[in-house]
């Protein structure tokens, strides 16, 4: 990982990160993490602060699994402003989660119901990708 600030190597494991916008930042001290939330704009670019990440819940409707699908979208929107939710009606007992129509999550696959910090989990991970292309 690098810091954003003095772009020194840093390890996930620093006690100094903050999560901005569905991202973890790193930082090499608490200067340096107290230098990004005075300037965020500095080091946060507005087109980094504009990418948008997709999310598609596909349910089955016949198996009354949409309060779960709607739980999850409210989680996902609640957290992230930058993402995009879209819920589709499936049936067979399909509960499967797409984030940028890459497949994160089956209930197939799994055998259970996911949760939602697994989910945002992997909705920040996307993020945080897409924020370094």
């Amino acid at each position: 990982m690098q810091d954003p600030v003095c772009k020194m190597e840093v390890e996930n494991t620093t006690p100094y990160r903050i999560n901005y916008r569905g991202i973890t930042y790193y930082f090499c001290s608490k200067g340096c993490l107290d230098e990004f939330k005075k300037n965020l704009t500095k080091y946060v670019s507005p087109a980094d602060l504009n990418k948008k990440i997709d999310v598609k819940i596909v349910y089955c409707r016949p198996c009354k699994y949409m309060d779960r699908a709607l739980n999850l979208a409210r989680d996902i929107l609640s957290y992230f402003e930058e993402v995009n939710v879209e819920l589709v009606q499936g049936d067979r007992g399909i509960l499967d989660i797409y984030v940028n129509d890459e497949l994160v999550f089956s209930r197939y696959i799994e055998k259970r119901f996911p949760e939602s910090e697994e989910i945002l989990k992997s909705i920040g991970q996307k993020l945080q990708l897409a924020r370094q292309s």
